[in-house]
């Protein structure tokens, strides 16, 4: 790699960071962890052990959000630490008991994954302790001292939690998620960019849908932690209500790019000038920088970087004026590239006025005393259980499954490997996924990264001064494995086997034998995850896959209904993002399913199958852009006002058209259409449209009668 590339990847690396800082939670968890152990070494007091591991699994719970929500993340997960410290011990005392408890216990794991992210950190405290506590029977009091290291280890990595975000300015996790949504904006207009380069392999259709679903999951992120849209008229505080508009603005800006996109596609395929190329060339690489800057500026507000997005505005003004000397911006797709370009620039504008206007305060201050008595507040709670009790069919098989086969893994380390069995069903647990595919790649990630560090681990242990370099394993052991946890499983489960090496060497209970068994039970645990995901109420996509694209073509179906004013009532009450939003989700997961469905060993019987679903589901994808499209026209019209005319036979023939593709799929086997919210009977007013907006409406119907088509054929 040449020094050019490296300095590259460095920057690239930094950028990253700066927009998600998994150094800072590595470091989170490493400073939590590492006072314990050096406090364990000093008192020589073999219950630190239990101070560290509650340390650790309650600082490996992601902090994002409200510091409300990452406060109550942190209590939460303390809770449970001392909870099932107590209840692990006490089913120590039968070991029948504790493998039957086992399956209550990993069945509410499987369900937190309803929760979200957050959700699957808390349930790593749980069966983490349950499991390790279980493992050996002791007295009372002996209990009571575990629980005390365990309370007191949460508390610190609390105390650790809190500082980490006390300080930083109140609107920054909410600025964090928006620079995110540009961030994947950037990605998408670095591939639309890199089409227009003579030395580039052009993207395939699949490459630039990866990169726009990129932005969905952006967007949807964002809206996890901070579920209020913007709304003109709702009463919110004013840096909330702001931000909801910045981030409004952020996804209104990535359809802009999209439909960029889309034209950029069909203008290259005109006979087109060198010259022109590279003035198109230029101009995109341009948007890209903006798009790339904005994630920075929502990041950190600093005022180099919004001289840097002015500054390139001001070069983007100019190579516009500059793309007029040439005969092919008279071209349609050329004018609608740059229609969409003037859009995201004033959108970029907006947002850089919504946010640069007054000084954030820090976090510590956002809170008086009632309102941080009211982060506990009972009604958190019930949100949180009316969650968690969601038994949706995937994840409750799921559930079952993990409990199913943790129990039976629990059930043979306390048989064959009583000691530090406890490895054999942590492994059935984290492996397991909803669906085969990824059960089988995380199983083989996991072995290869815990064989890999198994064998450095012990090679370190061999050398000189290893008292020293057992801290250091522990230190840089749990900052990369928060690092890599994201981006590389195998790498995370390498520096983990690493972390718990040092962690038991410090404790004196380190040895050959045991790392042998990490090392079977490992390997045995992955192979039961993955035999189980086979043969224990399986997902498979062959079935799932139909259903998906049902819901897709009804989400659709329901967001055009929305736009053509069937639903006045509605449109009174919701926003048109509502369905936007239900729409582009629906293709996403229609997207995922077929991905996973390549995967399955069932697929090799009939690849046609595949193809026939890729296409359809790209037909749906278009439907939903020209929908935004329309849509987009409609919010730009309201500020600019255009020649209206009238499409009352148009969108009357695509209403038909909906209606007929939905009573095919219903007649096709294995799919069950849900037809809730859907109007029967439409009675259209009368609609006028701009010129545009009417191109979108006969592109629609052309990529719905190509959808009518397929599903026919």
């Amino acid at each position: 790699m040449t020094i050019n590339k490296q300095l590259q990847s460095l920057k690239d690396r930094l950028a990253n960071e700066i927009v998600e800082p998994a150094w800072g939670w590595g470091f989170r968890v490493a400073i939590s962890v590492i006072v314990p152990v050096i406090a364990s070494i000093v008192s020589a007091n073999p219950n630190y052990f239990w101070m560290v591991i509650a340390a650790e699994t309650v600082s490996i719970v992601e902090l994002k959000g409200s510091a409300g929500f990452r406060s109550r993340l942190l209590v939460a997960a303390i809770i449970f630490s001392v909870l099932f410290t107590f209840i692990g011990s006490i089913a120590a005392a039968n070991i029948w008991l504790a493998v039957l408890l086992m399956f209550p216990i990993a069945l509410g794991c499987g369900l937190m994954k309803n929760l979200g992210d957050w959700g699957l950190g808390l349930a790593i405290n749980i069966y983490l302790f349950y499991l390790i506590a279980s493992a050996h029977e002791v007295p009372f009091p002996v209990v009571k001292e575990r629980m005390y290291f365990v309370a007191l280890g949460g508390l610190w990595a609390m105390c650790i939690g809190v500082f980490s975000f006390s300080f930083l300015p109140q609107g920054k996790p909410y600025r964090r998620t928006i620079g995110n949504i540009w961030k994947a904006v950037e990605n998408l207009m670095l591939l639309v960019a890199n089409d227009w380069d003579p030395n580039s392999k052009k993207s395939s259709i699949r490459a630039l849908y990866l990169k726009e679903k990129e932005i969905r999951t952006a967007i949807d992120a964002s809206l996890a932690l901070y579920g209020q849209l913007y709304d003109e008229k709702r009463q919110q505080p004013d840096q909330e209500k702001k931000l909801s508009y910045a981030r409004r603005c952020a996804s209104m800006a990535s359809l802009q790019i999209i439909s960029i996109a889309n034209n950029a596609v069909l203008l290259f395929k005109k006979p087109l000038s060198e010259a022109f190329i590279l003035q198109m060339h230029t101009i995109l690489k341009v948007v890209e920088q903006v798009s790339n800057r904005m994630a920075f500026y929502f990041y950190t507000r600093k005022e180099e970087e919004l001289l840097l997005i002015q500054s390139r505005l001001e070069r983007l003004s100019k190579f516009r004026e500059h793309l007029y000397t040439f005969e092919e911006s008279q071209l349609p797709e050329c004018e609608r590239i740059v229609r969409h370009i003037n859009r995201f620039t004033n959108l970029v504008e907006l947002s850089i006025k919504t946010v640069s206007t007054e000084k954030e305060k820090l976090m510590f201050s956002q809170y008086s005393l009632m309102q941080t008595l009211n982060i506990l507040h009972p009604k958190h709670l019930q949100n949180n259980i009316r969650q968690f009790l969601n038994f949706d069919n995937l994840t409750l098989r799921y559930a079952l499954r993990m409990a199913i086969t943790a129990t039976l893994g629990l059930g043979i380390a306390q048989i064959w490997f009583p000691h530090h069995g406890y490895w054999l069903p942590l492994t059935v647990i984290i492996v397991s996924q909803p669906f085969f595919g990824a059960t089988l790649k995380k199983g083989i990630e996991r072995s290869i990264g815990t064989i890999a560090g198994v064998i450095l681990g012990s090679l370190i242990m061999l050398l000189p001064y290893a008292h020293i370099t057992r801290h250091f394993m522990v230190l840089f052991g749990a900052t990369l494995m928060i690092y890599n946890l994201r981006k590389n499983y195998s790498w995370a489960a390498f520096f983990i086997t690493i972390f718990l090496i040092g962690l038991l060497s410090a404790e004196n209970q380190v040895s050959t034998n045991i790392l042998l068994e990490r090392v079977i039970v490992t390997a045995l645990g992955a192979v039961m995850a993955v035999i189980s995901g086979f043969l224990l109420f399986p997902s498979w996509d062959k079935k799932l896959l139909p259903n998906y694209l049902g819901k897709a073509v009804i989400a659709n179906y329901k967001y055009y209904q929305f736009l053509m004013g069937v639903r006045e009532a509605e449109q009174q009450q919701k926003p048109w993002v509502i369905y936007k939003i239900a729409a582009e989700s629906s293709n996403s997961n229609a997207f995922d399913s077929l991905n996973r469905y390549l995967t399955e060993p069932k697929y090799r019987a009939n690849k046609n199958i595949g193809a026939a679903y890729f296409t359809a589901i790209t037909y749906n994808i278009r439907i939903t852009r020209e929908l935004n499209a329309y849509v987009d026209e409609k919010e730009a019209g309201e500020a600019s006002p255009t020649i209206n005319l009238p499409a009352d036979k148009l969108i009357r023939q695509i209403d038909d058209l909906f209606q007929k593709t939905i009573t095919l799929l219903k007649g096709m086997p294995d799919i069950t259409i849900d037809e809730t919210g859907i109007y029967p009977e439409m009675s259209y007013a009368a609609i006028m449209v701009s010129a545009q907006q009417k191109i979108n409406l006969e592109r629609l119907h052309i990529e719905l009668s190509a959808l009518y088509s397929s599903l026919i054929h």
